[in-house]
Protein backbone atom coordinates (compact mmCIF):
# COMPACT_ATOMS: atom_id res chain seq x y z
CA UNK A 1 0.00 0.00 0.00
CA UNK A 2 1.42 3.20 -1.09
CA UNK A 3 1.42 6.14 1.11
CA UNK A 4 -1.53 7.74 -0.29
CA UNK A 5 -3.33 4.88 0.03
CA UNK A 6 -2.35 4.80 3.28
CA UNK A 7 -3.12 8.01 4.50
CA UNK A 8 -6.77 7.69 2.91
CA UNK A 9 -7.33 4.32 4.83
CA UNK A 10 -7.03 6.11 7.97
CA UNK A 11 -8.74 8.83 7.06
CA UNK A 12 -11.84 6.55 5.75
CA UNK A 13 -11.89 4.27 9.72
CA UNK A 14 -11.60 7.31 11.47
CA UNK A 15 -15.12 8.74 10.25
CA UNK A 16 -17.82 7.27 11.75
CA UNK A 17 -20.37 9.07 10.17
CA UNK A 18 -21.90 8.39 6.29
CA UNK A 19 -25.60 9.19 5.78
CA UNK A 20 -27.86 10.99 8.12
CA UNK A 21 -31.77 11.12 7.65
CA UNK A 22 -31.44 15.01 8.83
CA UNK A 23 -28.89 15.91 5.55
CA UNK A 24 -32.20 15.42 3.25
CA UNK A 25 -34.73 14.62 6.06
CA UNK A 26 -37.77 17.05 7.59
CA UNK A 27 -37.08 19.53 10.05
CA UNK A 28 -39.71 18.41 13.03
CA UNK A 29 -41.11 22.22 14.08
CA UNK A 30 -44.37 21.66 15.56
CA UNK A 31 -46.61 18.65 17.51
CA UNK A 32 -50.18 18.91 16.93
CA UNK A 33 -51.34 16.30 18.87
CA UNK A 34 -49.95 14.06 21.62
CA UNK A 35 -51.55 10.71 22.57
CA UNK A 36 -49.73 7.12 23.81
CA UNK A 37 -46.96 5.87 22.50
CA UNK A 38 -47.33 3.18 19.91
CA UNK A 39 -45.60 -0.72 19.82
CA UNK A 40 -42.18 -0.63 18.11
CA UNK A 41 -41.87 -3.64 15.62
CA UNK A 42 -39.84 -6.46 16.45
CA UNK A 43 -36.29 -6.44 15.69
CA UNK A 44 -33.87 -8.89 14.31
CA UNK A 45 -30.42 -9.48 16.57
CA UNK A 46 -27.19 -8.72 15.50
CA UNK A 47 -24.25 -10.75 13.95
CA UNK A 48 -21.98 -12.03 16.39
CA UNK A 49 -18.43 -10.65 15.50
CA UNK A 50 -15.86 -14.03 15.52
CA UNK A 51 -12.10 -13.82 16.72
CA UNK A 52 -9.94 -15.09 14.09
CA UNK A 53 -5.84 -14.85 14.05
CA UNK A 54 -3.30 -13.25 11.89
CA UNK A 55 -3.20 -14.04 8.09
CA UNK A 56 -0.22 -15.22 6.67
CA UNK A 57 1.66 -12.49 4.94
CA UNK A 58 2.18 -14.85 1.52
CA UNK A 59 -2.04 -14.94 1.67
CA UNK A 60 -2.64 -11.13 2.02
CA UNK A 61 -0.57 -10.31 -0.93
CA UNK A 62 -2.01 -12.40 -3.17
CA UNK A 63 -2.38 -11.53 -6.82
CA UNK A 64 -5.55 -9.47 -7.14
CA UNK A 65 -8.16 -8.65 -10.26
CA UNK A 66 -9.32 -4.79 -10.40
CA UNK A 67 -11.76 -2.30 -11.32
CA UNK A 68 -11.99 -0.31 -13.76
CA UNK A 69 -10.04 2.29 -13.09
CA UNK A 70 -6.74 -0.27 -11.51
CA UNK A 71 -8.40 -0.38 -7.55
CA UNK A 72 -8.22 -3.52 -6.09
CA UNK A 73 -10.17 -2.83 -3.21
CA UNK A 74 -12.89 -0.01 -2.49
CA UNK A 75 -13.03 1.10 1.08
CA UNK A 76 -15.74 3.09 2.55
CA UNK A 77 -16.59 4.36 5.79
CA UNK A 78 -18.86 2.94 8.12
CA UNK A 79 -21.18 4.80 10.92
CA UNK A 80 -20.07 2.20 13.60
CA UNK A 81 -16.85 2.68 15.09
CA UNK A 82 -13.41 0.00 14.42
CA UNK A 83 -15.27 -0.93 11.86
CA UNK A 84 -14.70 -0.39 8.07
CA UNK A 85 -16.47 -1.43 4.54
CA UNK A 86 -14.68 -3.15 1.37
CA UNK A 87 -15.85 -3.54 -1.76
CA UNK A 88 -13.70 -6.00 -3.99
CA UNK A 89 -14.16 -5.83 -7.93
CA UNK A 90 -15.12 -9.54 -8.80
CA UNK A 91 -16.49 -12.99 -6.89
CA UNK A 92 -13.03 -14.24 -7.13
CA UNK A 93 -11.57 -11.61 -5.39
CA UNK A 94 -14.20 -11.56 -2.88
CA UNK A 95 -14.04 -15.24 -2.06
CA UNK A 96 -10.28 -15.13 -1.78
CA UNK A 97 -10.36 -12.17 0.34
CA UNK A 98 -12.71 -14.36 2.85
CA UNK A 99 -10.63 -16.63 2.91
CA UNK A 100 -7.44 -14.75 4.02
CA UNK A 101 -10.21 -13.28 7.33
CA UNK A 102 -10.21 -16.57 8.35
CA UNK A 103 -6.95 -17.02 9.74
CA UNK A 104 -7.26 -12.58 10.38
CA UNK A 105 -7.38 -10.59 13.51
CA UNK A 106 -9.78 -8.30 11.73
CA UNK A 107 -13.13 -10.48 11.50
CA UNK A 108 -16.26 -10.47 9.12
CA UNK A 109 -19.33 -8.33 11.00
CA UNK A 110 -21.90 -8.64 7.93
CA UNK A 111 -21.48 -9.68 4.45
CA UNK A 112 -23.04 -8.55 0.80
CA UNK A 113 -22.43 -11.70 -1.51
CA UNK A 114 -24.48 -10.06 -4.49
CA UNK A 115 -22.38 -6.85 -4.16
CA UNK A 116 -18.84 -8.83 -3.22
CA UNK A 117 -18.90 -6.43 0.13
CA UNK A 118 -18.08 -6.86 3.11
CA UNK A 119 -18.13 -4.80 6.43
CA UNK A 120 -14.69 -6.00 8.62
CA UNK A 121 -14.31 -4.93 12.61
CA UNK A 122 -10.90 -5.01 14.35
CA UNK A 123 -9.36 -4.11 17.39
CA UNK A 124 -6.52 -2.53 16.51
CA UNK A 125 -6.40 -0.46 13.01
CA UNK A 126 -3.17 -1.45 12.38
CA UNK A 127 -4.43 -4.78 11.83
CA UNK A 128 -6.66 -3.65 9.41
CA UNK A 129 -3.78 -1.70 7.76
CA UNK A 130 -1.52 -4.91 7.44
CA UNK A 131 -4.28 -6.86 5.87
CA UNK A 132 -4.70 -4.24 3.21
CA UNK A 133 -1.24 -4.12 2.66
CA UNK A 134 -0.10 -4.54 -1.14
CA UNK A 135 -3.58 -3.77 -1.97
CA UNK A 136 -4.57 -0.05 -4.19
CA UNK A 137 -7.10 1.26 -2.49
CA UNK A 138 -9.91 3.62 -3.38
CA UNK A 139 -11.57 5.47 0.20
CA UNK A 140 -14.70 6.61 0.14
CA UNK A 141 -15.21 8.54 3.21
CA UNK A 142 -18.40 10.82 3.69
CA UNK A 143 -19.74 13.21 6.69
CA UNK A 144 -23.29 14.70 6.65
CA UNK A 145 -25.11 16.81 9.59
CA UNK A 146 -28.47 17.20 10.78
CA UNK A 147 -30.12 20.40 10.35
CA UNK A 148 -31.40 22.16 13.33
CA UNK A 149 -34.90 21.76 14.33
CA UNK A 150 -36.30 25.22 13.72
CA UNK A 151 -38.51 25.96 10.45
CA UNK A 152 -37.37 29.83 10.11
CA UNK A 153 -33.87 31.44 9.36
CA UNK A 154 -32.41 28.58 8.24
CA UNK A 155 -32.86 28.23 4.41
CA UNK A 156 -36.92 29.33 4.72
CA UNK A 157 -37.34 32.62 3.08
CA UNK A 158 -40.18 35.30 3.80
CA UNK A 159 -43.55 34.53 3.07
CA UNK A 160 -43.09 30.74 2.46
CA UNK A 161 -46.42 29.45 3.25
CA UNK A 162 -47.08 26.03 4.72
CA UNK A 163 -49.49 22.61 3.52
CA UNK A 164 -50.32 21.71 6.86
CA UNK A 165 -53.32 19.26 6.27
CA UNK A 166 -53.70 20.38 3.03
CA UNK A 167 -51.01 19.29 0.38
CA UNK A 168 -53.29 17.24 -1.27
CA UNK A 169 -55.91 19.18 -1.93
CA UNK A 170 -53.83 21.90 -2.64
CA UNK A 171 -52.45 20.08 -5.83
CA UNK A 172 -56.08 19.12 -6.65
CA UNK A 173 -56.30 15.61 -5.08
CA UNK A 174 -59.88 15.55 -3.83
CA UNK A 175 -62.54 13.13 -3.30
CA UNK A 176 -62.07 8.90 -2.57
CA UNK A 177 -58.41 7.98 -2.48
CA UNK A 178 -59.07 4.68 -0.69
CA UNK A 179 -57.83 2.40 -3.07
CA UNK A 180 -55.49 4.42 -4.98
CA UNK A 181 -51.89 1.92 -4.65
CA UNK A 182 -54.01 -1.04 -4.07
CA UNK A 183 -50.88 -3.84 -4.72
CA UNK A 184 -48.27 -1.49 -5.19
CA UNK A 185 -45.51 -2.41 -2.53
CA UNK A 186 -43.28 0.63 -1.35
CA UNK A 187 -40.31 -0.14 0.53
CA UNK A 188 -39.07 2.72 2.88
CA UNK A 189 -35.49 2.79 3.74
CA UNK A 190 -35.05 5.29 6.68
CA UNK A 191 -35.46 4.92 10.59
CA UNK A 192 -38.65 1.87 10.89
CA UNK A 193 -42.18 2.72 11.14
CA UNK A 194 -44.07 2.07 14.24
CA UNK A 195 -47.81 1.28 14.36
CA UNK A 196 -49.49 4.08 13.77
CA UNK A 197 -53.70 5.30 13.83
CA UNK A 198 -52.48 6.42 10.84
CA UNK A 199 -51.37 3.82 9.22
CA UNK A 200 -52.27 0.75 7.63
CA UNK A 201 -51.95 -2.20 9.78
CA UNK A 202 -49.32 -5.58 9.47
CA UNK A 203 -46.68 -3.21 7.63
CA UNK A 204 -43.68 -5.46 6.45
CA UNK A 205 -40.62 -4.89 8.49
CA UNK A 206 -36.66 -5.48 8.37
CA UNK A 207 -33.91 -4.52 10.18
CA UNK A 208 -30.74 -4.15 8.60
CA UNK A 209 -30.00 -1.89 11.93
CA UNK A 210 -31.52 -3.55 14.92
CA UNK A 211 -34.29 -1.36 16.60
CA UNK A 212 -33.35 -0.55 19.85
CA UNK A 213 -34.20 -1.73 23.64
CA UNK A 214 -36.20 1.10 23.95
CA UNK A 215 -39.15 1.93 21.98
CA UNK A 216 -38.41 5.71 22.39
CA UNK A 217 -35.31 5.89 21.07
CA UNK A 218 -37.04 5.40 17.75
CA UNK A 219 -36.48 8.23 15.63
CA UNK A 220 -39.60 8.96 14.07
CA UNK A 221 -38.37 9.93 10.96
CA UNK A 222 -39.39 6.79 8.39
CA UNK A 223 -43.07 6.84 10.20
CA UNK A 224 -43.43 10.32 9.35
CA UNK A 225 -42.54 9.36 5.45
CA UNK A 226 -44.60 6.38 5.54
CA UNK A 227 -47.78 8.27 6.39
CA UNK A 228 -47.08 10.74 3.76
CA UNK A 229 -47.42 7.91 1.48
CA UNK A 230 -50.21 5.73 2.94
CA UNK A 231 -51.84 7.98 5.69
CA UNK A 232 -55.58 7.15 6.15
CA UNK A 233 -56.40 9.91 8.54
CA UNK A 234 -57.62 13.48 8.09
CA UNK A 235 -54.29 14.90 10.09
CA UNK A 236 -52.00 13.28 7.92
CA UNK A 237 -53.42 12.31 4.43
CA UNK A 238 -50.73 9.92 2.46
CA UNK A 239 -51.53 10.11 -1.34
CA UNK A 240 -52.14 5.88 -1.78
CA UNK A 241 -53.15 4.48 1.31
CA UNK A 242 -53.83 1.42 0.12
CA UNK A 243 -50.19 0.29 -0.82
CA UNK A 244 -48.28 -2.28 0.94
CA UNK A 245 -45.91 -0.62 2.98
CA UNK A 246 -42.18 -2.03 3.52
CA UNK A 247 -39.93 -0.60 6.26
CA UNK A 248 -36.41 -1.01 6.17
CA UNK A 249 -34.73 -0.02 8.84
CA UNK A 250 -31.30 1.47 7.78
CA UNK A 251 -30.71 3.73 10.44
CA UNK A 252 -29.57 4.21 14.33
CA UNK A 253 -30.88 5.98 16.70
CA UNK A 254 -29.09 9.20 16.05
CA UNK A 255 -30.54 8.70 12.43
CA UNK A 256 -27.11 7.43 10.80
CA UNK A 257 -25.95 4.53 8.38
CA UNK A 258 -23.94 4.01 5.40
CA UNK A 259 -23.25 2.96 2.29
CA UNK A 260 -23.54 -0.80 3.34
CA UNK A 261 -26.76 -0.44 5.00
CA UNK A 262 -28.47 1.48 1.92
CA UNK A 263 -27.12 -1.02 0.18
CA UNK A 264 -28.56 -3.98 1.92
CA UNK A 265 -32.18 -2.06 2.47
CA UNK A 266 -32.16 -1.97 -1.32
CA UNK A 267 -31.47 -5.47 -1.77
CA UNK A 268 -33.73 -6.28 1.06
CA UNK A 269 -36.38 -3.99 -1.03
CA UNK A 270 -35.80 -6.11 -4.02
CA UNK A 271 -36.26 -9.35 -2.30
CA UNK A 272 -39.90 -8.20 -0.72
CA UNK A 273 -40.73 -7.21 -4.32
CA UNK A 274 -40.74 -4.09 -4.16
CA UNK A 275 -42.17 -1.73 -7.15
CA UNK A 276 -40.96 1.39 -5.39
CA UNK A 277 -37.71 2.62 -3.15
CA UNK A 278 -38.43 5.79 -1.14
CA UNK A 279 -35.12 7.05 -0.12
CA UNK A 280 -35.78 10.52 2.07
CA UNK A 281 -31.84 10.75 3.19
CA UNK A 282 -28.37 10.99 0.90
CA UNK A 283 -25.35 12.40 1.22
CA UNK A 284 -23.09 14.58 -1.13
CA UNK A 285 -20.02 12.27 -1.91
CA UNK A 286 -20.85 9.47 -4.30
CA UNK A 287 -21.07 5.55 -3.08
CA UNK A 288 -20.06 2.92 -5.93
CA UNK A 289 -21.34 0.44 -3.55
CA UNK A 290 -24.41 2.49 -3.32
CA UNK A 291 -24.61 3.02 -6.29
CA UNK A 292 -24.74 -0.34 -7.91
CA UNK A 293 -27.45 -1.36 -5.01
CA UNK A 294 -29.47 1.23 -7.19
CA UNK A 295 -28.23 0.20 -10.66
CA UNK A 296 -29.13 -3.45 -9.59
CA UNK A 297 -32.60 -1.96 -8.43
CA UNK A 298 -33.17 -0.24 -11.37
CA UNK A 299 -32.48 -3.24 -13.72
CA UNK A 300 -35.22 -5.53 -12.10
CA UNK A 301 -37.66 -2.28 -12.76
CA UNK A 302 -37.90 -1.12 -9.04
CA UNK A 303 -38.09 2.88 -9.77
CA UNK A 304 -35.97 4.57 -6.55
CA UNK A 305 -37.56 8.56 -5.35
CA UNK A 306 -34.83 10.47 -3.55
CA UNK A 307 -35.05 13.46 -1.69
CA UNK A 308 -32.95 16.68 -3.60
CA UNK A 309 -31.74 17.78 -0.08
CA UNK A 310 -32.09 20.49 2.40
CA UNK A 311 -28.78 22.84 1.73
CA UNK A 312 -30.13 25.51 -1.14
CA UNK A 313 -27.03 24.60 -3.20
CA UNK A 314 -26.63 23.40 -6.50
CA UNK A 315 -25.09 19.94 -5.69
CA UNK A 316 -25.45 16.45 -6.32
CA UNK A 317 -26.69 14.82 -3.19
CA UNK A 318 -26.67 10.90 -3.61
CA UNK A 319 -28.44 8.54 -4.59
CA UNK A 320 -30.77 11.60 -5.94
CA UNK A 321 -28.12 12.22 -8.34
CA UNK A 322 -27.61 9.00 -9.63
CA UNK A 323 -29.15 8.36 -13.49
CA UNK A 324 -32.54 7.51 -13.38
CA UNK A 325 -33.80 7.85 -9.39
CA UNK A 326 -36.57 10.31 -9.25
CA UNK A 327 -34.95 13.11 -7.59
CA UNK A 328 -37.39 15.29 -5.74
CA UNK A 329 -37.57 19.29 -4.68
CA UNK A 330 -39.41 20.97 -2.26
CA UNK A 331 -41.87 23.93 -3.08
CA UNK A 332 -44.21 25.48 -0.50
CA UNK A 333 -47.97 26.19 -1.10
CA UNK A 334 -47.91 28.60 -3.41
CA UNK A 335 -45.75 26.16 -5.92
CA UNK A 336 -42.67 28.77 -5.15
CA UNK A 337 -39.47 26.62 -5.32
CA UNK A 338 -38.14 27.17 -1.49
CA UNK A 339 -34.53 28.47 -0.69
CA UNK A 340 -33.26 25.44 1.35
CA UNK A 341 -34.15 22.84 -1.83
CA UNK A 342 -31.02 21.69 -3.59
CA UNK A 343 -31.29 22.44 -7.19
CA UNK A 344 -29.36 21.25 -9.96
CA UNK A 345 -29.40 19.21 -13.50
CA UNK A 346 -30.36 16.34 -12.43
CA UNK A 347 -33.31 17.29 -10.15
CA UNK A 348 -36.51 15.65 -12.04
CA UNK A 349 -39.88 17.51 -10.24
CA UNK A 350 -40.42 19.34 -7.20
CA UNK A 351 -43.20 18.77 -4.43
CA UNK A 352 -45.31 20.06 -1.13
CA UNK A 353 -42.35 20.63 1.46
CA UNK A 354 -43.05 23.04 3.89
CA UNK A 355 -44.80 22.49 6.94
CA UNK A 356 -46.90 19.47 5.77
CA UNK A 357 -48.81 17.13 8.44
CA UNK A 358 -46.99 14.24 9.12
CA UNK A 359 -47.55 10.91 11.65
CA UNK A 360 -45.01 10.82 14.93
CA UNK A 361 -44.58 7.49 16.83
CA UNK A 362 -46.63 7.55 19.96
CA UNK A 363 -50.28 8.68 17.57
CA UNK A 364 -48.63 11.86 17.30
CA UNK A 365 -48.72 14.10 14.69
CA UNK A 366 -45.88 16.45 13.57
CA UNK A 367 -45.50 19.58 10.84
CA UNK A 368 -42.29 18.74 9.30
CA UNK A 369 -39.99 20.51 6.43
CA UNK A 370 -37.69 19.32 4.10
CA UNK A 371 -37.25 17.50 0.29
CA UNK A 372 -37.70 14.50 2.37
CA UNK A 373 -41.26 15.33 3.04
CA UNK A 374 -41.19 15.95 -0.89
CA UNK A 375 -39.80 13.05 -2.05
CA UNK A 376 -42.45 10.37 -0.50
CA UNK A 377 -45.42 12.31 -2.00
CA UNK A 378 -44.07 11.79 -5.28
CA UNK A 379 -43.52 8.17 -4.45
CA UNK A 380 -46.95 7.56 -3.40
CA UNK A 381 -48.18 9.62 -6.68
CA UNK A 382 -46.35 6.80 -8.64
CA UNK A 383 -48.48 4.01 -7.08
CA UNK A 384 -51.44 5.99 -7.36
CA UNK A 385 -51.33 5.81 -11.40
CA UNK A 386 -50.29 2.22 -11.09
CA UNK A 387 -53.20 1.26 -9.26
CA UNK A 388 -55.76 4.21 -9.20
CA UNK A 389 -58.42 1.91 -8.34
CA UNK A 390 -58.85 -1.04 -10.25
CA UNK A 391 -55.56 -2.84 -9.40
CA UNK A 392 -51.68 -2.17 -11.44
CA UNK A 393 -52.68 -1.27 -14.89
CA UNK A 394 -48.37 -0.42 -15.67
CA UNK A 395 -45.46 -0.77 -14.01
CA UNK A 396 -43.45 1.51 -11.86
CA UNK A 397 -41.48 3.18 -15.03
CA UNK A 398 -44.35 3.85 -16.94
CA UNK A 399 -46.08 5.69 -13.79
CA UNK A 400 -42.94 7.36 -13.17
CA UNK A 401 -42.67 8.88 -16.52
CA UNK A 402 -46.19 9.75 -17.06
CA UNK A 403 -46.09 11.82 -13.39
CA UNK A 404 -43.29 13.85 -14.71
CA UNK A 405 -44.86 14.41 -18.45
CA UNK A 406 -47.58 15.88 -16.57
CA UNK A 407 -45.92 18.23 -14.03
CA UNK A 408 -47.11 21.98 -13.51
CA UNK A 409 -44.93 23.84 -15.24
CA UNK A 410 -42.59 26.42 -12.93
CA UNK A 411 -39.84 29.05 -13.14
CA UNK A 412 -38.16 29.30 -17.25
CA UNK A 413 -39.80 27.40 -19.49
CA UNK A 414 -39.02 23.96 -19.72
CA UNK A 415 -36.84 21.29 -17.65
CA UNK A 416 -34.64 23.83 -15.32
CA UNK A 417 -32.13 23.03 -12.14
CA UNK A 418 -35.02 25.10 -10.13
CA UNK A 419 -38.26 22.84 -10.86
CA UNK A 420 -37.01 19.95 -12.55
CA UNK A 421 -39.80 18.69 -15.22
CA UNK A 422 -42.16 20.91 -12.95
CA UNK A 423 -44.55 20.79 -9.84
CA UNK A 424 -46.14 17.48 -8.79
CA UNK A 425 -49.92 17.67 -10.19
CA UNK A 426 -51.54 14.09 -9.57
CA UNK A 427 -55.08 14.65 -10.70
CA UNK A 428 -53.45 16.14 -14.40
CA UNK A 429 -52.33 12.16 -14.51
CA UNK A 430 -55.24 10.45 -13.50
CA UNK A 431 -57.74 12.33 -15.47
CA UNK A 432 -55.43 12.62 -18.85
CA UNK A 433 -57.33 10.53 -20.95
CA UNK A 434 -60.76 12.24 -19.91
CA UNK A 435 -61.97 14.64 -22.63
CA UNK A 436 -63.32 17.95 -22.54
CA UNK A 437 -61.29 19.32 -19.83
CA UNK A 438 -60.53 23.28 -19.98
CA UNK A 439 -57.39 24.70 -17.89
CA UNK A 440 -55.08 27.10 -19.30
CA UNK A 441 -52.36 28.68 -16.89
CA UNK A 442 -49.69 31.50 -17.00
CA UNK A 443 -46.05 30.12 -15.51
CA UNK A 444 -44.09 32.80 -16.33
CA UNK A 445 -43.19 36.33 -16.81
CA UNK A 446 -39.55 37.55 -17.88
CA UNK A 447 -38.28 40.89 -18.98
CA UNK A 448 -35.67 40.66 -22.02
CA UNK A 449 -33.77 43.29 -24.00
CA UNK A 450 -35.94 44.28 -27.55
CA UNK A 451 -33.69 43.35 -30.55
CA UNK A 452 -34.19 46.67 -31.65
CA UNK A 453 -34.93 49.01 -28.97
CA UNK A 454 -36.81 49.03 -25.49
CA UNK A 455 -38.04 46.01 -23.61
CA UNK A 456 -40.27 43.32 -24.32
CA UNK A 457 -42.26 40.37 -22.35
CA UNK A 458 -41.54 36.79 -22.61
CA UNK A 459 -44.86 34.98 -21.66
CA UNK A 460 -45.13 31.35 -20.84
CA UNK A 461 -48.63 29.63 -21.45
CA UNK A 462 -49.45 25.82 -20.27
CA UNK A 463 -53.00 24.13 -21.56
CA UNK A 464 -53.07 21.81 -18.54
CA UNK A 465 -56.41 20.28 -19.94
CA UNK A 466 -57.22 17.61 -22.20
CA UNK A 467 -58.53 20.12 -24.92
CA UNK A 468 -57.32 21.96 -27.43
CA UNK A 469 -57.19 25.48 -26.85
CA UNK A 470 -58.34 27.93 -29.78
CA UNK A 471 -58.33 31.53 -29.77
CA UNK A 472 -57.07 31.99 -26.29
CA UNK A 473 -56.57 36.04 -25.79
CA UNK A 474 -53.81 37.12 -23.65
CA UNK A 475 -54.28 40.46 -22.25
CA UNK A 476 -51.28 42.07 -20.57
CA UNK A 477 -51.31 45.68 -19.21
CA UNK A 478 -48.52 47.97 -18.27
CA UNK A 479 -48.98 51.50 -16.58
CA UNK A 480 -52.86 51.45 -17.48
CA UNK A 481 -51.74 50.43 -21.34
CA UNK A 482 -53.75 46.85 -22.33
CA UNK A 483 -52.26 44.96 -25.03
CA UNK A 484 -54.12 41.57 -26.43
CA UNK A 485 -52.50 38.86 -28.03
CA UNK A 486 -54.06 35.92 -30.33
CA UNK A 487 -52.84 32.70 -29.00
CA UNK A 488 -54.00 30.54 -31.41
CA UNK A 489 -53.55 27.26 -30.37
CA UNK A 490 -52.29 25.12 -27.61
CA UNK A 491 -52.66 21.73 -27.84
CA UNK A 492 -53.00 19.36 -24.27
CA UNK A 493 -50.08 19.27 -21.96
CA UNK A 494 -48.44 21.67 -24.38
CA UNK A 495 -45.98 24.83 -23.72
CA UNK A 496 -45.71 28.05 -25.90
CA UNK A 497 -44.07 31.48 -24.76
CA UNK A 498 -45.33 34.43 -26.26
CA UNK A 499 -43.44 37.99 -27.16
CA UNK A 500 -45.11 41.04 -26.16
CA UNK A 501 -43.66 44.53 -27.11
CA UNK A 502 -43.76 47.05 -24.58
CA UNK A 503 -44.16 51.20 -24.85
CA UNK A 504 -40.71 52.66 -24.62
CA UNK A 505 -41.61 55.23 -23.05
CA UNK A 506 -42.21 53.51 -19.03
CA UNK A 507 -39.94 53.89 -16.34
CA UNK A 508 -38.55 51.60 -13.61
CA UNK A 509 -40.16 50.47 -11.34
CA UNK A 510 -43.58 49.51 -13.46
CA UNK A 511 -45.58 46.53 -12.83
CA UNK A 512 -47.05 44.13 -15.55
CA UNK A 513 -50.35 42.29 -15.40
CA UNK A 514 -51.01 39.11 -17.79
CA UNK A 515 -54.26 37.47 -17.55
CA UNK A 516 -55.41 34.58 -20.45
CA UNK A 517 -58.83 33.63 -21.40
CA UNK A 518 -60.03 31.12 -23.02
CA UNK A 519 -61.78 31.15 -26.71
CA UNK A 520 -62.25 27.30 -25.99
CA UNK A 521 -66.17 26.83 -25.14
CA UNK A 522 -66.33 25.26 -20.92
CA UNK A 523 -65.24 26.43 -17.82
CA UNK A 524 -61.59 26.78 -16.81
CA UNK A 525 -60.96 23.82 -14.34
CA UNK A 526 -58.75 26.06 -12.06
CA UNK A 527 -59.24 29.83 -12.83
CA UNK A 528 -57.02 31.08 -10.52
CA UNK A 529 -53.91 30.46 -12.19
CA UNK A 530 -54.74 32.73 -15.62
CA UNK A 531 -53.59 35.53 -14.77
CA UNK A 532 -49.83 36.90 -13.38
CA UNK A 533 -48.88 40.70 -11.78
CA UNK A 534 -45.21 41.49 -11.15
CA UNK A 535 -43.26 44.31 -10.51
CA UNK A 536 -39.86 45.12 -12.73
CA UNK A 537 -36.94 46.82 -11.76
CA UNK A 538 -34.73 47.63 -14.65
CA UNK A 539 -32.72 50.33 -12.77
Amino acid sequence: MNPGSRNRLRAAISIVVVLLCGLLGGWLVQDIQESTRAKPRAHAPSPEPRETEAAPASARHAKRDRFKNDITVQVMASSRPMETILRFPSEGSYESFLGILESAPVRVIDRLDRLQAVRVGYDDVEDLDALLSGEDLSVYPSISRMPDRIMTGNGVQGGAVGSGDQALPWSGLTGDRAKFGAGVRIAVLDSGIVAHENLPGGVKSVAIEPFPDNPAEIHGHGTAVASLIAGAGPLAPGVAPAVELISIRVTDARGTADSFTIAAGMLAAMDEGAHIINLSMGTYEDSPLMAEAVRMAQERGVVVVAASGNDGQEDAAYPAAYPGVISVGAVDARGAQLDFSNFGSYLSLTAPGYQVNAAWPGNQYVRLSGTSVSAPLVAGSIAAVMSPGNGIVMSAAEAAGLVMEFTDEAGIPGPDSQYGSGILNLPRVLSRNRPGIVDVAITHQQLVPARNHGNELLVTVQNRGTVNLLNTILTTTVSGVSRKTNVTSIPPNALHTYSVPLPGNISPPFRIDSQVSTGTPGTDATPWNNQRGETFDLR
